[in-house]
């Protein structure tokens, strides 16, 4: 699902990342790490979320089509590592949840590292050349 937000829930959303990036860094880079795997899949933000929060009927809604069976389950596998960290995992739900007004899709760009302004499409240093 499309979100719509604000500059400033972005920003606040990137605080508490960097917040969680250095109170649970092993959890934060499988996160990172499974963002990246979706990216490179053309997988949807909306079911690797999905699949993390344990909301498989959610997740459904966005599963991928016509991917065999064995990358799916690789996939998932992947997705499985992240709950070897229960601690960072509990917190990683709360962070999402706190900031579910952004949407998994700048969620997950966040993660990547993109600046709220990016992905807002705001730049700061916009000139004009002749």
């Amino acid at each position: 699902m499309k979100m719509i937000s604000s500059l400033q829930d972005l920003r606040n959303t990137q605080t508490d990342v960097e917040k969680f990036k250095a109170g649970f860094p092993n959890t934060y880079y499988r996160l990172l790490h499974l963002v990246n795997f979706t990216r490179q899949l053309q997988f949807k933000y909306e079911y690797l979320c999905g699949l993390m929060l344990d909301d498989d009927s959610y997740a459904s809604h966005f599963a991928p089509h016509f991917v065999q069976r064995s990358i799916i389950d690789l996939y998932k596998s992947e997705i499985e590592k992240i709950h070897k960290h229960p601690e960072g995992l509990e917190a990683l739900k709360q962070l999402i949840d706190t900031h579910k007004e952004i949407g998994y899709e700048n969620f997950c760009l966040l993660i990547r590292g993109k600046t709220p302004e990016e992905i807002k499409g705001v730049y700061s240093n916009n000139r004009i050349l002749n």
